[in-house]
């Protein structure tokens, strides 16, 4: 009778799982790589000299050496150094808010009457 642990079968286990274990990790190397290396090229995006984050330093650094609020001379120095396509976007995107809040907010206000309106119901006593 052979052992278990002798079977070829199990030899045969042991050198796939060895096989998927290494690719696994290699896998895993060259996602933790390729993510790393993204995550630089954006990082040397924004740490551009006329890129959003300088401009942003800048901007509120002047603004402080002036007397004014940092936090605003910094938003101005950002938008400043952003892209023509982004400033686009960001205008896009603070209209669409502004057309869009009322509705919102009308929305929220008919929820809270229907919500009311059935809870009085609810709490009302019955008569029998």
């Amino acid at each position: 009778m052979t052992d278990i642990a002798e079977s070829p079968s199990v030899e045969q286990l042991k050198v796939s799982l060895r096989k998927l274990l290494s690719a696994a990790v290699d896998k895993g190397i060259d996602a933790t790589v390729h993510g790393v290396e993204r995550l630089s090229d954006k990082l040397d995006d924004v740490a551009q000299p006329s890129g959003p984050l300088t401009g942003a330093a800048d901007g509120g650094v002047r603004a402080a050496l002036a007397g004014k609020n940092p936090v605003w001379g910094a938003v101005k120095g950002m938008v400043v150094n952003l892209s023509a396509r982004t400033k686009v976007l960001i205008v896009l995107a603070v209209v669409l808010c502004l057309l869009l809040g009322p509705v919102v907010l009308l929305a929220a206000l008919i929820a809270l009457l229907v919500l009311a309106i059935v809870a009085a119901v609810r709490s009302a006593p019955t008569h029998s």
